[in-house]
């Protein structure tokens, strides 16, 4: 756990729940998830920017989700998965250039598998916005030496382990602040596990002040 950063939640999980929902989804087309070799289910296809339709076999989880903030980010929210534990994805940060208020908070839930979130040292000098999302908004930061280096070559490995501030294990909900760079480990597969990334959050809400939002609701 890392302070302020990414922490553990207090709340009650139905985790037959989201079984029921992924069960559900998985049965349909998923997206890409970005250029990481994850597979996602969810509000919105990556590609084209259009919704996927999994709103209405979501809405027992954003029904309450969206009591505890009205705005999520379709992109982001819904099921990530790998299917093998080399599929991780790499590090990255989440922003939300096209909406009125900056803040961003993703809660996630653990649904089969396990994984590990790492957090590395955030220099500005050493990230940058590497491309666009399907409506022509940057969405998310990537470090300069992934790709002078390239993703998982042993020289880029030991610029992350030399910049790694900490980590937190996926196995109880978790809610993660996403402007540091961070990445997924996943650590046994299958790897499921649901996000909700609530966006437009205004910039004077603090960590804390939502992480007390999201226990008193949920």
């Amino acid at each position: 756990m890392i302070k302020g950063v990414a922490e553990y939640l207090d709340i009650n999980i139905n985790t037959d729940l989201y079984l029921t929902m992924y069960n559900m989804v998985k049965k349909h087309e998923n997206n890409t998830f970005g250029k990481t070799p994850f597979v996602s289910y969810s509000l919105e296809d990556n590609r084209t920017g259009k919704p996927t339709g999994y709103e209405k076999a979501f809405w027992p989880v954003l029904n309450d989700h969206k009591r505890v903030h009205p705005h999520y980010q379709f992109r982001s929210t819904g099921f990530n998965t790998a299917n093998s534990t080399e599929k991780d994805v790499f590090a990255h940060t989440e922003i939300d250039l096209d909406t009125e208020h900056p803040n961003g908070y993703n809660i996630v839930v653990s649904v089969l598998g396990k994984s590990r979130i790492d957090y590395f040292e955030t220099k500005d000098e050493e990230v940058y916005l590497p491309e666009k999302n399907a409506h022509g908004h940057a969405y998310y930061h990537e470090f300069y030496a992934q790709k002078e280096m390239g993703q998982g070559t042993p020289e880029f490995e030991k610029f992350l382990s030399d910049r790694k501030i900490g980590h937190i294990i996926v196995d109880k909900p978790l809610l993660i602040q996403t402007t540091i760079m961070h990445r997924v480990v996943v650590t046994e597969a299958p790897r499921c596990a649901w996000v909700t990334r609530w966006n437009n959050i205004p910039k004077d809400v603090s960590f804390q002040e939502f992480k007390q939002r999201v226990e008193n609701i949920l």
